[in-house]
């Protein structure tokens, strides 16, 4: 029997992924003059930014940045900030339609998209200057020579493609798929987790840079998302944001030991909280209000009440009393310890009452909203992943850094000028999430990071 014959491609730039990055990263080295070859794994094009709400925001100033986001690479945060203006009307200018500028938590601003429309206009846009895309064709390794990138071997149906090309470009778009992965970097409670993004995203990018040497950054155990409907909920991809609990900092949040674990009001918003939750046992936790908090007002989301009513469409846990006593006996069903949850919100209460909430433990610093009015409600969450924030390190240009040339970015250790030291690997990018240190614990707009990132890879790989 005749083995499968391995086909061949070349191109200028080889992009890895079809998401928001590896599209806008395409259609920048399209600019440039140079042949584009797209190689996505998926099924479709547009990756999670077609899963998305379509909102390309990040910070309006550096230093609201430094205030929300201060464990990030403050060169790569503030590139994000400067650029987002410009890469917006670059956006525009792919046929891509953006709503007005608009100001998001008091802090961001950007503007919004369709993500269908934008997904086609950016596709459309790839075809229209001569690139060439693949779909179901997943990258398996780097191909190199005498250290330099110079292609890459893939799979798809029928078996091997290896690509020739002059600069390769990353944009998988992290690896939040990656359940092995999940569980070394980020939480034990990896299977109970939601995937709140696209089902293609395990770390092809990721592992195929580590093999050859890419450095990394110090935030692989960081993510963004948010805490959604818990079994036996059922819901499809595109019912995601329906499914988002984004009120949970105006909640009380209890884990399975009827216990606070967390500032519920820190961060940017609920991706904070979130990413405690996937932290607590099997990565499930209930958020608590009472009816005063329902109906109120959050830039982050939706009502609570409305949140709370698609969740019982969908058949997601829910429970409901006049009393503590009797919201606690009702969450006994799902695990809960009915004594201990009603001396939690008993402390709570009476902490926010006197005015020592930064005395409770975990604090709480802002929201002070106490859970009195009836009638009180319980929803059982899980934590759920859209994308990892720790991945390869780069420089401006998104130069993939190399490990070996690079110096320890512990902070413990400060460097003399003559000691440091960085090396890229030649011919190798990265864009979107496969780069790291822009979000960590906090976030700051994916579409946006990919966006730009997408642009500067482009520019830079064709160059």
């Amino acid at each position: 029997m005749e083995s499968a014959r391995k086909r061949e491609h070349t191109a200028d730039v080889l992009v890895l992924g079809a998401g928001m990055a590896g599209l806008c990263a395409a259609i920048a080295a399209l600019e440039q003059g140079a042949q584009v070859l797209v190689l996505e794994k998926g099924t479709r094009f547009g990756g999670s930014m077609a899963l998305s709400n379509g909102i390309v925001w990040t910070f309006a100033r550096e230093a609201d940045v430094r205030a929300h986001v201060p464990d990030g690479d403050p060169a790569l945060q503030d590139f994000l900030v400067a650029n987002l203006t410009d890469s917006l009307r670059w956006l525009q200018g792919q046929g891509v339609e953006l709503q007005p500028d608009q100001i998001w938590l008091g802090y961001g601003r950007g503007q919004e998209a369709s993500p269908p429309q934008m997904t086609a206009a950016l596709v459309d846009r790839v075809k229209a200057l001569g690139g060439a895309m693949l779909c179901e064709t997943a990258v398996q390794s780097l191909l190199t020579r005498d250290g330099a990138v110079s292609g890459a071997l893939a799979f798809d149906a029928q078996g091997a493609v290896e690509v020739h090309a002059r600069s390769v470009i990353l944009a998988t778009g992290g690896f939040q798929g990656n359940a092995e992965l999940l569980a070394r970097h980020v939480t034990p409670y990896a299977d109970f987790m939601y995937l709140r993004a696209n089902p293609w995203s395990t770390g092809d990018g990721l592992l195929a840079a580590l093999d050859v040497g890419a450095a990394t950054t110090p935030w692989l155990d960081t993510f963004y998302g948010h805490a959604m409907t818990a079994p036996p909920a059922r819901f499809n991809a595109l019912q995601f944001q329906d499914m988002s609990h984004k009120y949970g900092p105006l909640a009380v949040a209890l884990n399975l030991e009827g216990r606070r674990f967390a500032d519920e009001s820190a961060g940017t918003g609920e991706e904070t909280l979130n990413t405690h939750i996937a932290r607590q046992p099997q990565a499930t936790a209930a958020y608590v209000f009472d009816a005063a908090t329902a109906d109120r007002v959050y830039d982050g989301g939706p009502l609570a009440r409305v949140v709370i009513d698609r969740a019982r469409q969908a058949g997601g846990p829910v429970a409901q009393s006049d009393t503590l006593e009797g919201l606690a006996h009702e969450m006994q069903a799902w695990g809960f310890p009915p004594t201990q949850v009603v001396a939690t919100l008993t402390s709570y209460n009476a902490a926010l009452t006197s005015g020592n909430g930064k005395q409770l433990q975990p604090a709480r610093r802002g929201n002070p909203f106490r859970v009195v009015r009836p009638p009180f409600t319980a929803a059982l969450v899980r934590a759920a992943i859209t994308f990892t924030c720790g991945g390869v390190r780069t420089d401006l240009d998104m130069r993939v850094l190399r490990r070996a040339a690079s110096v320890s970015m512990l902070p413990l250790l400060k460097a003399d000028r003559d000691e440091l030291q960085t090396g890229v690997i030649a011919n190798l990018y990265a864009a979107g999430c496969d780069v790291g240190g822009f979000s960590t614990r906090s976030y700051m707009g994916g579409l946006a990071q990919a966006l730009v990132t997408g642009r500067v890879a482009g520019a830079a790989a064709a160059g």
